[in-house]
Order: C-alpha cells, then structure tokens, then sequence
C-alpha cells in the first residue's frame, strides 16, 4: 500500500469514526453535564461559575440606563466567572431553560482575563409561567462540538416560590449590573 494511500485510508477512518462520535454522544445529551445550585462554584475548563443570585421585574435597568419594559418578566441572574490561569476563551455561552423550552440571554458574557474574575447580570425575558423550575446553562463551545462540557444551575424557584416571586416583585425595577473585573488573589 502507498503512502498516499494510507493517509487517505486514515482520514477517511477518522472521519467515520468522529460521525459515529457525534451520533453516539447525541443519544446522551446529560453525559458531559454537570449540575450545580446557587451559590456553589463549577467548574468549566481552567475557569469556574457561580451563581449568586437573581431578580425579576418588568423594568430593567443597566446601570442607571433605562433598557425597556416588558409585557412579561425581566429575570435577571448574577453570576460570577473567575479565570485564574487558563486562556481567556470566547467560546461560552449561557441559555435558560424551562417547561421544556429554551431562552437565549439579553446580553453576551464577559469573559475574564487569565488571573481575574468578573461579575455581571444575565438577562431573560420570558413569561411569568416559567418561571418555576428555570435553570441556567453555561457551554463552551469546543472545535469538537461532540465534548461540550456544560453546566447547569438549578435556581431552585419551586411554583410556590414563583408564585410568591411574582405577587412581591412582578412590577419592580431590575437594576442589573455591568461586567466588573477583580484581581483573584
């Protein structure tokens, strides 16, 4: 057998085996997810993800700009990404989730530089109805999408604390905040 031909045979054999990868791995969605709750930090590559708290409302603020009002709800999810020494990856991404349906964030993530941590709010808007039982998911977008490892936090807002959400805080205001980065020591 030639060379050429053998470097032909072997990309032919990785190709087949990365589609059978993809196939296989898609049956398994949970295999490379990992669960966390508000509060308790997790791990994605060399950096880590908390979830620190969340608010709703139906007027968002950034800062001290108006952003909008909604007819729904505003939810707004404060997080934390800390980097202490991995490369600054562009490849996250966050999403929600509930009541089988999927919610794209209002705004990007800011990633940290290697040796900083940075805190920001997500935004979602979305209807008071799912509301309980929504979670929160960070992915990161490899060159081979079949290993994405992703996280998913778990608000914890139960029907009955939804429902005591919304009779307290459907009509506030939500004051998110900017991207703001600290030195880890």
């Amino acid at each position: 057998m030639t060379a050429r031909l053998r470097r032909w045979l072997v990309a032919i054999v990785a190709c087949a085996a990365m589609v059978g990868l993809h196939a296989y791995s898609g049956e398994f969605p949970n295999e490379h997810v990992s669960r966390a709750s508000v509060g308790t930090p997790a791990a994605l590559y060399d950096a880590t993800v908390t979830v620190n708290s969340y608010a709703i409302g139906q007027v968002l603020y950034n800062d001290t700009l108006f952003q909008g009002r909604s007819g729904v709800i505003y939810l707004a999810v404060n997080i934390t990404i800390a980097n202490p020494r991995g490369e600054r990856s562009v490849n996250w991404q966050v999403g929600g989730e509930a009541n089988g349906r999927t919610f794209a964030a209002n705004d990007l993530l800011d990633m940290p530089q290697p040796g900083f941590r940075i805190t920001q709010d997500v935004v979602f808007e979305l209807d008071p109805a799912d509301l309980a039982g929504f979670t929160v998911s960070f992915l990161h977008r490899a060159t081979i999408y079949a290993y994405d490892p992703k996280i998913v936090v778990d608000l914890g807002i139960t029907a009955e604390r939804a429902d005591e959400l919304l009779a307290a805080d459907r009509y506030a205001t939500v004051t998110t905040v900017k991207a703001t980065p600290e030195v880890i020591r």
